[in-house]
């Protein structure tokens, strides 16, 4: 801002000089006296010569600049850069290079509009194991303030194509090689990244630059490699669903199981039970011999009268004896006669 200050000012005493010389043309044409023409004439030049040395004299450094100095009379560059702020410089012997540090961006894309040089730019490496791979990348640096007469001394002609563009695409390469394809397309993305960052540090640190990232922005594979990966994708899903279907009847065959336990377990529950009772109704028997014969008479019909036995029967009921108890819901101890005596 002050140089653009001084400038003008230099500029208007040119302005003064012209009107000057213009007055004189006046007074010459009018055979006056040119005194008054020649004096402002010289009055511009000096504030022209003055304030132009002056603007080339001073060197304003922005907050994100710093600016080296090189010495012509002894071909040198001052030991320290200037960091941001007005600095006074000797023209014509003093000749400042300001550089930017701020943060700055390196692109190399396959797609033509991306990247930092038009068109197909990705860098296209072999793996490990041999397989091509494609890499779109971002490199963010800045230059080190502390270091840029190292940056002006060795790359006078420019940093981007000299040092930046060859060390990105070069690390992206050699990282490449010490990984698997199969680490690159999985969960290994970022040790990749680490890899190329370690590498490009190394690189272009002592060269006065600071690196900030490395961004890998897109991996593309072979197409013979991604028809590899559908396949083998396919083929797991596959193994899963016959996985899925063995579980799924060994599941029914497990229910069946379960099924049938609980049958047997039922069935010999019932089968104790019966045998429960059935033990039950012995020992009642063995008490109590007339309670089948009670039990007998009871499921008989009410008009019943006669009942006819078999001749060789060792028993014979009286009738009228159980009926009238089993009326009277009383449990009968029968009278029991042998046949030999009913015969006679």
């Amino acid at each position: 801002m002050i140089g653009l200050v001084l400038s003008v000012v230099a500029i208007a005493g040119l302005a003064i000089a012209g009107f000057g010389i213009l007055l004189i043309t006046q007074t010459l044409s009018r055979n006056e006296s040119v005194r008054p023409g020649v004096m402002m004439v010289v009055v511009g030049v000096v504030i022209a010569a003055v304030f132009f040395v002056m603007s080339a004299g001073v060197l304003e450094v922005g907050p994100n600049e710093v600016a080296v100095v090189f010495n012509v009379l002894n071909g040198e560059l001052n030991d320290n850069p200037l960091g941001p702020g007005l600095h006074i410089i000797i023209p014509g012997i003093q000749e400042p290079t300001v550089y930017s540090t701020a943060q700055q961006e390196y692109t190399v894309s396959g797609e033509p509009n991306e990247g930092a040089v038009r068109g197909d730019d990705a860098v296209v490496a072999l793996t490990l194991d041999g397989q091509q791979v494609r890499l779109d990348v971002t490199m963010i640096y800045r230059i080190d303030p502390n270091m840029a007469q190292v940056v002006r001394e060795r790359w006078p002609e420019g940093y981007v194509n000299g040092l930046i563009r060859p060390a990105l695409r070069n690390q992206v390469r050699a990282a490449l090689t010490k990984f698997r394809v199969e680490q690159i397309y999985g969960a290994e993305h970022a040790e990749l990244e680490s890899e190329i960052e370690l590498g490009i540090r190394d690189l272009i640190e002592s060269e006065g630059f600071q690196l900030t990232n490395i961004l890998i922005r897109n991996i593309t594979f072979s197409q013979e490699y991604v028809n590899s990966i559908e396949q083998k994708q396919v083929a797991q899903q596959q193994s899963l669903e016959a996985e899925f279907r063995v579980q799924q009847r060994e599941q029914e065959a497990d229910q069946a199981r379960a099924l049938a336990r609980g049958d047997a377990d039922a069935s010999e529950i019932r089968a104790e039970g019966e045998a429960k009772a059935m033990r039950l109704i012995n020992e009642q028997l063995s008490q109590n011999p007339a309670l089948l014969q009670w039990r007998y008479i009871e499921e008989l019909g009410d008009n019943v009268q006669i009942i006819l036995l078999p001749s060789n029967s060792p028993f014979l009921f009286d009738l009228e004896s159980l009926i009238a108890q089993t009326q009277s819901g009383v449990a009968p101890a029968p009278a029991v006669t042998d046949e030999a005596d009913s015969g006679e």
